[in-house]
């Protein structure tokens, strides 16, 4: 299936460039303002975002899209550097700071569209739970590492099976399980002590380094 890319830009040549790097990486974009995000759910069939934001005051539009859909990855275009911090800090997925190469575009992209189906992912698996399980909300983060602990073990730990298994790509798959908190899957897949929950992040991180 195609992915979609909505592309909210002001600029023309900026918005030309970014059109002719995605569709030559094969997504289907659509052009259109940040306030448009969320109207008849449309965010839901958007697999991510590319937002040009030249100026501090364009920093609405991404509130905008935060709103229509917070889960939605948002690649911000700018050739602002603090632009670019602030981006990142008010919830930005990734920032592109031009001049950017399409090899660029394309791997940031590529990676919000990975993070997009690993979140439905888990969302329909925590559809899927609230079916036999009580009314105790579980958090996110905990539903992806139940399923990943799942997946593992159904395939008997194989990563390419588990990642086809769980609708996701297996770099993906590799780059949750080289974070720190999946440290404890990580020494049960290959067959090491448990760290201890206390385990400080210093720990945790050299044992993802190992991985």
């Amino acid at each position: 299936m195609t992915s979609t890319i909505a592309l909210i830009v002001d600029d023309n040549g900026i918005r030309q460039y970014m059109n002719a790097a995605l569709n030559e990486a094969g997504y289907a974009v659509l052009e259109m303002q940040a306030r448009m995000l969320g109207v008849d759910g449309n965010a839901n069939a958007i697999d991510a975002v590319c937002l040009a934001l030249s100026d501090i005051s364009r920093f609405e539009w991404l509130q905008q899209i935060r709103v229509a859909d917070n889960a939605l990855p948002v690649i911000v275009i700018t050739d602002d550097n603090s632009i670019a911090e602030r981006a990142m800090s008010e919830g930005a997925y990734d920032v592109l700071v031009n001049p950017t190469l399409f090899s660029q575009v394309r791997h940031a992209v590529g990676r919000a569209v990975e993070r997009r189906a690993a979140a439905r992912s888990v969302s329909d698996l925590s559809r899927r739970l609230a079916q036999y399980e009580g009314d105790e909300v579980v958090p996110i983060r905990e539903l992806e590492r139940q399923a990943i602990e799942r997946a593992l073990k159904v395939t008997r730990g194989s990563v390419t099976k588990a990642a086809k298994l769980l609708g996701i790509g297996r770099a993906t798959l590799y780059r949750r399980l080289a974070s720190p908190d999946m440290a404890d899957i990580r020494a049960r897949r290959n067959g090491e002590p448990v760290a201890p929950a206390s385990m400080s992040a210093m720990g945790q991180a050299a044992m993802a380094k190992h991985f």
